[in-house]
């Protein structure tokens, strides 16, 4: 009998949280690393000025890998290069945005200061 799609996203899930678990205790240690849901890892990653342990919570998500439908909804196949692409042209807009706020906060100082100047002068 062929598997469904999602026996194998279940079974790589599977694999996935077991090779997660197994990295995160060796490079945090053991005694920091907790399994707290069926799929979902704790990590100790900091301890706060106070002494309290700072987790991070980790659970794998199997995209897709083909295109299906279900009873309800059609579901595309996870496209990693057309989802990265569309993040480094988010991060990209993000940028050029702060660059113009930026732009335009240094003129309003430089008009500002030009202003206050010629108040003084006015004065003087």
């Amino acid at each position: 009998m062929e598997k469904t799609p999602t026996t194998i996203k279940n079974e790589s899930r599977e694999i996935a949280f077991k090779t997660m678990v197994e990295i995160y205790k060796t490079h945090y240690g053991e005694n920091k690393v907790f399994i707290i849901g069926d799929s979902e890892i704790a990590v100790e990653v900091n301890v706060s000025p106070d002494g309290k342990p700072i987790y991070a919570t980790y659970s794998p998500t199997i995209k897709d890998f083909c295109d299906r439908k279900t009873k309800t909804k059609t579901i595309k196949a996870f496209n990693v290069n057309e989802v990265a692409a569309q993040y480094a042209n988010k991060v990209n807009e993000r940028e050029v945005k702060a660059a113009e706020e930026k732009a335009k906060k240094e003129a309003k100082i430089k008009r500002d200061k030009e202003l206050r100047e010629q108040r003084k002068k006015e004065k003087a």
